[in-house]
């Protein structure tokens, strides 16, 4: 399989990208920088399943922080939701754990059943109802390690 050349720089190339360029290196290179552990205001814009590097089923969650020095960045959680190699299903437990305590939906509500399809409904559900009824959420952020940890402390709407 070829690579089409022609159609990066189409999109991506050009005068465009060489501006862009220009202004990153003046502006300090645009470097990332992490977000603070800390509680953050957010509103819910994105819960879907979607699949880990490894092939594996997982929630990804996006959260945008809607007040103070850090708005408009975004939190996000990831969640690899199914049974490990030993067949442990720890990982399924702690998605359902989180996803609960969004208070979106009854807890009884938000469950799975096997069916992965089906689960991915859910979320996205419990997206638009989130958005609809205008819901905030007071969300922790701490690092541990090398994962990021998000936990729900507050609820606004």
């Amino acid at each position: 399989m070829a690579i089409d050349f022609e159609k990066w720089n189409e999109q991506f190339g050009g005068e465009e990208a060489v501006k862009a360029l220009h202004d990153a290196e003046q502006n300090g290179g645009g470097d990332f920088t992490e977000l603070p552990d800390g509680e953050y205001l957010c509103k819910l814009e994105k819960l879907e399943l979607g699949e880990s590097k490894k092939g594996q089923p997982m929630i990804k969650g996006m959260f945008r922080i809607t007040e103070g020095e850090h708005k408009k960045q975004c939190l996000f959680y990831n969640q690899v939701f199914c049974r490990n190699a030993a067949g442990n299903a720890f990982s399924i437990k702690k998605g359902l754990d989180f996803l609960r305590s969004l208070q979106i939906f009854d807890d009884a509500e938000v469950d799975f059943d096997g069916n992965y399809a089906k689960f991915n409904d859910l979320l996205l559900d419990m997206a638009e109802e989130a958005e609809d009824a205008g819901l905030k959420f007071g969300i922790y952020k701490a690092k541990d390690g090398e994962y990021t940890r998000l936990e729900v402390v507050e609820w606004y709407d």
